[in-house]
């Protein structure tokens, strides 16, 4: 039997749980009410869908001097992107303080319930008892509450399934990239600009337009006499210091150079050796940082250029990033910071499309950025934690019609997807310092370092790469980089040997032992296999099969550590003070 007092609490209690619950059902009403209201708009965009909005991105696209223009047009482009995107959230908030209400509504008239059965009933009328209130009250609110939750998911669904209008996926992607033209779809920048048939027919990176070591088309002699002057279209002497490859477009070929006092910019007329222009990139800090100790090898300039039908891009090991047009006029400059690397940066540029990719791998801060090619301005950058030093250069696969970064570094190869810098995979391919750069044909990519492992993967439609064989004794690259051709590997290393693999289970085909070491990549035109050592600079060339018939032997007279470009008939080389064009055709005396 309950005392006054006793009931005198219960009953307190239990009113005060009934407020409770009327004040979480009121709550979770209002907040349905409001979903209800955002959900039965025409179109999830009518925030941000507005003439002044899409007025101000078409003037900001046609007046791009005006400075006032262009802020305008980019603060209404960051407000509608906001108001975009805050619909998602305001929905799944919503959901989530519906649920939140509704529980608490239902747990409080529980309460109360509860606390009803223990107090007495003095009219004794079962209909209008406090604990048959409560319970009704509790079967009324689930059901609503049911109701509610099915109504609500089903509305989110319907949501999620809807297709969006023309207009609509238009404006998104208006808000997601501003410098598309009305009509235009959201196009990645790696699928715009520089087409792959036009590279194909140039030399727009180290290692040519496909960056795997392989020139497809160019037809360059196997024979040629430096002293006799047989074969030798042009020479050009060099008075400074890199190691950068070459790099070719239409009738410029582009150079880069570094020391302490200077790094430069350099291009050359292809038809006649003679230089075009020099241009100094000045340092970029603004901090008085002092300047790195590269490795003396490596030095300032030991990454190549890349170019395109308009600029030519070049990166430092100072962490200075410049695009010059064709003319030698910068473009745009963008300061990295200072490398942190015992050897300098070494990593060559590559693009996609109208993405200018960094493989910016160092002891601090190490990333892989994407750069528009047009202004220097980052689209996304994805931080390599935990990764350290790579001098390898980067590398993009086709796989099933979306273009993959792939990215080398010990124990740590990374698949990127190229429209949004989102690490897709990673496999443990080769340890140790990692130099040499990955190659590929087909569907199969292949990594190699000394001390480690050759090694072949398999590109996956989805996941990670499937590893088909291995082969670890020894006698591997330490900075050139392998070339797959025809089913089959080649490298040489700093021993003096060249050496051919078969791609289909690793095993060692033939090796060919010279007396200097390479630095030089190999490179595969013509079906001939091309090689140049790092002391003599003799060019060795093969027959690029399994048979690895020596076919010439052509001394430059000095050390060859740069890959030379391939376009066409030529060749241009670069030797330690000398500029070549070696072209199949009849011999130019100098």
């Amino acid at each position: 039997m309950l005392t006054n007092a006793s009931e005198q609490k219960y009953r307190t209690l239990r009113q005060s749980a009934r407020g409770i619950g009327f004040v979480a059902l009121v709550f979770s009403l209002t907040v349905a009410t409001l979903l209800a209201t955002d959900w039965m708009r025409t179109d999830v965009t009518e925030t941000v869908r507005s003439d002044v909005l899409a007025q101000a991105l078409a003037k900001g696209r046609t007046i791009a001097h005006d400075e006032q223009t262009v802020a305008f047009a980019r603060q209404m482009d960051l407000l509608a992107r906001r108001a975009y995107f805050s619909g998602f959230t305001f929905r799944q908030s919503g959901m989530l303080l519906l649920v939140i209400g509704l529980l608490v509504t239902a747990g409080c008239f529980g309460v109360a319930w509860r606390l009803s059965l223990l107090i007495p009933d003095p009219r004794g009328l079962s209909d209008s008892a406090p604990a048959t209130t409560d319970r009704r009250t509790i079967i009324v609110i689930l059901l609503a509450s049911t109701l509610l939750l099915v109504v609500a998911t089903g509305m989110e669904w319907r949501q999620s399934r809807r297709q969006p209008s023309k207009e609509e996926s238009a404006l998104r992607a208006r808000l997601k990239n501003p410098a598309l033209k009305p009509g235009e779809e959201n196009v990645c920048p790696c699928k715009k600009g520089t087409l792959q048939q036009d590279m194909d027919k140039q030399w727009p990176f180290f290692r040519g337009p496909h960056m795997n070591g392989v020139a497809l088309s160019a037809t360059p002699p196997t024979t040629w006499d430096v002293k006799a002057g047989t074969h030798i279209k042009w020479k050009q002497s060099l008075d400074f210091k890199g190691s950068s490859s070459p790099a070719v477009w239409g009738n410029r070929l582009f150079l880069t150079t570094g020391e302490k006092e200077a790094r430069r910019v350099l291009a050359y007329d292809t038809e006649t050796g003679q230089s075009l222009w020099d241009v100094s990139i000045l340092d970029g800090t603004t901090q008085g940082e002092p300047l790195p100790e590269p490795f003396e090898d490596a030095g300032f300039a030991a990454a190549s250029p890349a170019c395109d039908e308009k600029h030519v891009y070049a990166i430092f090991g100072t962490g200075d990033l410049v695009a010059l047009n064709h003319e030698g006029k910068k473009v745009w400059q963008v300061y990295l910071g200072r490398p942190d690397n015992s050897f300098g940066h070494v990593s060559s540029l590559v693009y996609c499309g109208q993405m200018l990719l960094v493989q910016w791998d160092h002891q601090k801060n190490a990333k892989i950025i994407a750069f528009d090619k047009q202004t220097g301005k980052i689209l996304w950058e994805t931080p390599r934690t935990e990764v350290g030093m790579s001098w390898s250069t980067p590398l993009i696969m086709t796989i099933c019609d979306k273009p993959q970064l792939i990215v080398n570094a010990a124990k740590q190869t990374w698949g990127i997807e190229m429209a949004t810098g989102k690490k897709l995979w990673t496999v443990n391919a080769v340890e140790g310092e990692i130099a040499p750069s990955l190659t590929f044909e087909g569907d199969t990519w292949v990594a190699a370092n000394e001390a480690s492992q050759l090694i072949a993967f398999k590109m996956q439609p989805d996941g990670s790469p499937k590893q088909s064989w291995f082969w670890n004794e020894g006698g591997l690259p330490d900075v050139s980089s392998p070339v797959a051709f025809n089913q089959l590997v080649f490298f040489s290393n700093d021993k003096g040997n060249v050496v051919c693999h078969s791609m289909e289970d690793g095993k060692r085909l033939w090796e060919k032992q010279n007396d200097h070491g390479y630095y030089m990549s190999p490179i595969i035109a013509g079906g001939k296999l091309f090689v140049a050592d790092r002391e003599q600079g003799v060019f060795k060339i093969y027959t690029a099969d399994k048979e690895g018939k020596d076919l010439a032997a052509n001394p430059m007279g000095e050390a060859v550590n740069a890959t030379p470009a391939f376009v066409g008939k030529r060749m241009y080389i670069r030797s330690k003070t000398t500029l070549w064009c070696i072209e199949n055709n009849k011999a130019i005396r100098q």
